[in-house]
């Protein structure tokens, strides 16, 4: 059989959903009230539309979709907003959903981007303040079709990246730090399997992702940007080396492998 590989990244654009959230509960109308503040997604969307989008417009390989999950209650002045934002996305599609079971929602979401004519699904995560370097795409493909024949074309497969930076925010100036992760990050990390099976890169802790499926994580390409900001909603520490980095030496790799600035990142 020839696989037909389909690559779909998912972004959960502050969609009430329940459970999936850390620092709130399970109450829809309680996490609606707080996801949709004004000052929050003003605050959401100066990240996205600054950092996130750029890094998926300026992937060297577009040939994927990327869904972008949101509640059917966004207020319509933000929806209309964010599918402005996205149209010159080729593969982007919002999906509105009434407020679910948070794993049920993103099998739903991943299920309307299918096409009919690929074997295997590979889905990877993305959240609305984060970036990814300009060949994290081709990379993920690459990576998937040379793993795939030898982990079993029938089994889950796990591929990300563990190097990268973290944007923390401040007010005097953004300071940045170089990351090596030791367990899976949530951020690009994707899974690949046959289309139909429900299984996708939500369904366990990323942290254990190689506790459940054979994974794969690159070392060597600086392949994310995770900002660090006071609207996080988990405790954005990393699990192996971090090191304060100078921007006059960090500066030009990130501007080599990402579609920024380092002084656009720095006053971010």
């Amino acid at each position: 059989m020839k696989i037909r590989n389909q690559i779909i990244g998912l972004m959960r654009f502050s969609y009430p959903s329940k459970g999936g959230f850390v620092k709130s509960g399970d109450d829809p109308e309680a996490q609606a009230k707080r996801l949709y503040d004004p000052a929050r997604l003003e605050r959401r969307f100066d990240l996205f539309e600054k950092l996130t989008l750029p890094s998926l417009l300026a992937q060297s390989d577009q040939d994927f979709r990327m869904v972008f999950l949101i509640g059917r209650d966004l207020p319509d002045v933000w929806r209309d907003r964010l599918s402005d934002a996205v149209a010159p996305l080729a593969g982007a599609r919002l999906v509105s959903l009434v407020s679910l079971p948070h794993y049920l929602a993103v099998r739903r979401a991943y299920a309307m981007a299918e096409k009919d004519t690929a074997t295997h699904i590979t889905g990877f995560r993305l959240d609305d303040d984060d970036a990814l370097d300009i060949h994290h795409v081709a990379r993920m493909r690459a990576t998937v079709e040379a793993l795939l024949p030898v982990a079993g074309p029938e089994l889950p497969l796990v591929t990300g990246c563990h190097r990268g930076y973290f944007l923390e925010r401040k007010p005097g100036g953004n300071e940045v730090f170089e990351v090596v992760e030791k367990a899976p990050i949530g951020l690009g990390l994707a899974m690949t399997t046959p289309k139909g099976v429900s299984e996708n890169i939500f369904r366990r802790n990323h942290r254990f992702a190689n506790q459940w499926y054979n994974t794969y994580t690159d070392a060597n390409q600086p392949a994310f940007i995770r900002t660090v900001h006071s609207d996080n909603d988990s405790d954005p520490h990393a699990s192996g080396r971090i090191e304060k980095s100078d921007w006059s030496e960090v500066g030009p790799v990130i501007e080599t492998h990402f579609p920024f600035k380092a002084a656009m990142l720095r006053g971010l």
